[in-house]
């Protein structure tokens, strides 16, 4: 995954105003925290953000793990009083049965079955029993029915329930839809009126159509 890190060393000093700072990146932010907030309640739980990049989760975490040491120099300036761990997220260096609850989010759609496969592994050995991981991904289906294709490994990755029900060391606890509508491709000055709409729809029946997944998978 040497690419993938040299890709985010490389736009890390300018990653939270180019992905961020803007109306898409603050909906997607948004919706992101809303769903966090609801799964994220026991103080006393030990959390770790996988893949924590510039740190813009880890307010929710204690322990941020990155390959990539120049997101993690942002990172530690932001948080001074968190712990980091820099390297891979199939080798973690920490003991079996050491957290309460994983996060990721816009990483796991970087990579491949394999490779997710190992990292889904190595969270279910550091996780304590009934421990969690909850991340995003995008939504096969949907992108099945526009016919996406892909041109790279970035965000090249999707899955849909049916996928993730086949391992066989986790089970899905629950689920949300993220972003029904290209809300990037609307007017600036309505987005925020769809928020509510846009909310309902992702969490329906038409849930796996929307444009993300948020997963919170319980260890077996």
């Amino acid at each position: 995954m040497s690419e993938i890190v040299n890709y985010y060393n490389d736009l890390a000093s300018t990653y939270d105003q180019d992905r961020f700072d803007n109306s898409y990146g603050r909906f997607i932010d948004y919706q992101e925290r809303r769903i966090l907030d609801k799964l994220l309640t026991d103080k006393k739980e030990q959390i770790l953000d996988l893949a924590c990049g510039t740190g813009r989760l880890l307010n929710y975490a204690s322990i941020g793990v990155d390959a990539s040491p120049e997101m993690i120099e942002i990172a530690r300036k932001k948080f001074p009083e968190k712990k980091f761990l820099e390297g891979e997220a199939d080798r973690i260096i920490l003991e079996n049965n050491s957290i309460d609850t994983i996060i990721s989010f816009h990483f796991f759609m970087h990579l491949d079955q394999k490779n997710m496969n190992l990292i889904l592994e190595e969270s279910h050995r550091i996780l304590k029993n009934n421990g969690r991981i909850i991340f995003d991904i995008p939504s096969r289906k949907r992108r099945n029915l526009l016919g996406f294709k892909k041109e790279n490994w970035h965000g090249a990755y999707s899955l849909d329930f049916d996928a993730i029900k086949e391992n066989s060391t986790f089970k899905i606890k629950r689920t949300f839809g993220l972003l029904f509508f290209p809300i990037h491709r609307f007017p600036k000055f309505c987005r925020k009126f769809l928020i509510k709409f846009d909310t309902f729809l992702a969490n329906s029946f038409l849930k796996e159509y929307s444009s993300y997944l948020i997963i919170e998978l319980e260890k077996r």
